[in-house]
């Protein structure tokens, strides 16, 4: 499993197409968590609804800066991005969905190995864009949706398994 040094949850609710910010809330590792404050990750985002051949579905484009003056390690909580009332999501981009870090199973795609946190730097901006499938309309009777991203940060690197593969028996 992904070393993370703070699991932080930016829930992040704002009004597409203007800016918004992350704010990180209470985790368990405190000397991490302290060193956050609302403004420690700026996020920008727009989306659009498409329709192909009887499907629709919904592309929010972002952009997340990291202000928090350290370099750090991101990647979106896996299950941890909505917007509006749409969860069926897939994600393009610099970051990756990372597995719960008190999950014990997770599936890997062998040819992309094992998820990991994107190195983000201070000051620098992570992009890509979230498809939510299923998703005619986020938040049904109005033009924009809410949403909301469950990053996860650590100050180091580390693939997401922490035992070794068992040998072949």
């Amino acid at each position: 499993m992904l070393r993370i040094i703070a699991l932080i949850v930016g829930c992040v609710l704002f009004w597409l197409p203007s800016p918004a910010s992350a704010q990180a809330t209470q985790q368990q590792d405190q000397s991490l968590q302290e060193q956050f404050v609302p403004e420690s990750f700026k996020l920008d985002a727009s989306a659009v609804s498409s329709k192909t051949n009887w499907l629709w579905s919904t592309t929010a484009s972002y952009t997340i800066t990291n202000n928090s003056g350290m370099n750090l390690y991101l990647g979106v909580r896996q299950g941890g991005v909505t917007i509006g009332n749409c969860t069926d999501a897939q994600i393009r981009g610099a970051l990756q969905f990372l597995p719960n870090p008190h999950g014990g199973v997770f599936s890997v795609d062998p040819q992309v190995g094992l998820p990991r946190g994107a190195y983000v730097p201070a000051g620098a901006r992570a992009v890509g864009a979230i498809v939510f499938s299923n998703c005619p309309a986020p938040n049904p009777g109005f033009p924009t949706a809410p949403l909301s991203i469950s990053l996860m940060v650590g100050k180091t690197f580390a693939p997401c398994v922490t035992h070794p593969p068992h040998p072949p028996s």
